[in-house]
């Protein structure tokens, strides 16, 4: 607590100003130091999320969260349908299957116009559930693999810890989809890890299976 004196003169009034000055100024520094601190740090995450997420392909059972601005009653978490699409209040079913981010936030855009005057559309991926490979049989850690991007045979194991002691490495399947129905890719670890034939290695497709026996 600071004492004031009863009679004041000019250089005790000068020094008293500038003092309070000196305090006022050092607290607004402060402030504006940590806010910039907070903004620098937000930022390059953010920033990061967004590249990662720019080429990502939307597909079937995908969870994405579609918020448009100030319109409580349309935005919502929505899963894409087998079918490809989602369905929205005002918008009807939309195309978001084999679609971009961007691409989608664009179609409910336009699909809004009519009923929303300038909407604010924001489409985020809440949870990758099209893009998943199955890794099962005499591996460490057998399991369903989140394929965020594009992963070889041999990556694929080794999401799955590697191989246990019994293994058969010459004997690896791939069970995979196609127009015809399951078909089966053989794969002879040996073979490709010497670079006898390294083309075995191919990149794994989504629902791809890989069997180890």
């Amino acid at each position: 607590m600071i004492t004031m004196p009863a009679r004041w003169d000019n250089s005790s009034l000068v020094i008293v100003v500038t003092f309070c000055l000196c305090l006022l100024a050092t607290g607004l520094f402060s402030l504006t130091g940590l806010n910039g601190a907070v903004a620098g740090e937000t930022a390059p995450a953010n920033a990061g999320d967004g590249t990662r997420a720019a080429h990502y392909l939307i597909g079937a059972g995908d969870v994405l969260e579609i918020l448009v601005w100030k319109e409580p009653d349309i935005s919502r978490t929505v899963r894409v349908r087998p079918d490809g699409k989602i369905s929205l209040p005002l918008a009807d079913d939309i195309q978001a299957s084999e679609s971009t981010l961007l691409q989608l936030k664009n179609r409910i855009t336009e699909a809004l116009t009519a009923y929303v005057d300038h909407p604010s559309v924001y489409v985020t991926l809440k949870e990758n559930r099209s893009k998943r490979f199955y890794v099962i049989g005499n591996v460490n850690a057998p399991g369903e693999y989140v394929l965020e991007k594009d992963a070889s045979v041999l990556q694929g194991i080794a999401m799955a810890k590697g191989f246990s002691k019994s293994a058969n490495k010459d004997d690896i399947v791939i069970l995979r989809r196609g127009p015809r129905g399951q078909f089966r890719i053989e794969f002879d670890y040996d073979l490709v890890v010497s670079g006898k034939d390294i083309k075995q290695n191919i990149f794994l497709n989504p629902d791809d299976v890989v069997i180890v026996p």
